[in-house]
């Protein structure tokens, strides 16, 4: 077996005191419940732990999105890549793919909306879909693709992303993956 790294770390007293108790029910000494919540930090796919991690991680995953292909086809994603597209047209276009409807059809021009919808029934992407109307954002209304790749991307860590976006919009029902309608003119793959 490798040879183990080690780290000594300071901790508030009432942290410590903490993890001795929760040690001493588990029969381990504080050291390896420590090492236990670290191992299951990472296996909660490492987490960001600060604000500030959690803007360095969104910086570094603005980095990795590369421009838009012409003929992006929503059936014929690289399988290993993250889509992030702000560019309506190009939404719309997938929209259309997709077969889902014009979204902010029942808008009226004054009105305010924000959806979420999320769908987990492409065969190689978490595919999430922000409408925007009369917000605040600032480059105003709008629309916004997101593909995560499922080879990278867990149930449940697409699942945690979910509820995360829906505390943000201050929503008070769980978003919840939908089913992308499953139309002969959409180009769906047969299973």
């Amino acid at each position: 077996m490798a040879e183990k790294r080690r780290y000594t770390v300071s901790l508030p007293d009432h942290v410590a005191d903490r993890i001795e108790s929760y040690a001493t029910k588990v029969s381990a000494t504080p050291t390896e419940y420590a090492a236990d919540i670290l191992r299951w930090w990472f296996g909660q796919g490492c987490p960001p732990v600060t604000p500030d991690e959690l803007q360095l991680r969104k910086r570094e995953l603005a980095k990795r999105i590369l421009p838009v292909p012409p003929d992006l086809n929503v059936w014929h994603l690289d399988k290993e890549k993250l889509y992030q597209i702000d560019d309506d047209n190009v939404v719309k276009k997938l929209l259309g793919q997709l077969g889902v409807p014009n979204l902010f059809a029942h808008a009226a021009e004054h009105d305010q909306t924000r959806l979420l919808i999320a769908f987990d029934n492409h065969p190689t992407h978490w595919l999430v879909i922000d409408l925007f109307k009369g917000s605040d954002r600032k480059d105003g209304d709008g629309l916004l693709f997101r593909a995560y790749p499922k080879m990278d991307t867990s149930r449940k860590q697409m699942l945690d992303r979910l509820a995360e976006e829906g505390k943000e919009m201050e929503t008070n029902r769980e978003i919840k993956f939908s089913q992308i309608p499953a139309h002969i003119k959409t180009g769906i793959p047969a299973s």
